[in-house]
């Protein structure tokens, strides 16, 4: 993988098991997920456009997450300013993950959820807005 696209550095290009912290124990969720397994022991090259696909429950969701906290983002959605939470639903994966970013890349990032999004506009109707 090169960073020499005809576009802006990739802001997290690789993501791998954290050096500090290590893996999660192999026999305790998240680290029985089979995409969780996965990532943690042979990480996750990262492009301009990454696609997971799979069966329910194969933990597409759960990585997404994990990657967007480890970068900084709020696990329900956001900026990387945007920490609220309405409930906490997420697991520590992201403790034991590192981004690797791409050179230049800024540190400024957006994690576009459809849950989250919804329940915006679901506010902005019921407060007259939307």
């Amino acid at each position: 993988m090169t960073d020499d696209l005809p576009f802006a550095p990739l802001p997290v290009r690789r993501v791998e098991t954290s050096p500090h912290l290590g893996p999660p124990p192999p026999d305790r969720w998240p680290a029985t997920v089979p995409a969780v397994a996965q990532l943690l022991g042979d990480g996750l090259d990262l492009g301009p456009a990454t696609v997971l696909v799979g069966e329910n429950g194969t933990g597409k969701s759960t990585l997404v997450e994990a990657i967007a906290m480890a970068f900084g983002l709020n696990a329900e959605g956001g900026s990387t300013g945007a920490m609220h939470r309405t409930f906490t639903s997420e697991s520590t994966l992201h403790d034991h993950l590192s981004c690797r970013r791409g050179p230049g890349a800024p540190r400024w990032g957006f994690f576009l959820r459809a849950e989250t999004m919804h329940s915006f506009y679901t506010y902005l109707d019921e407060v007259g807005m939307g």
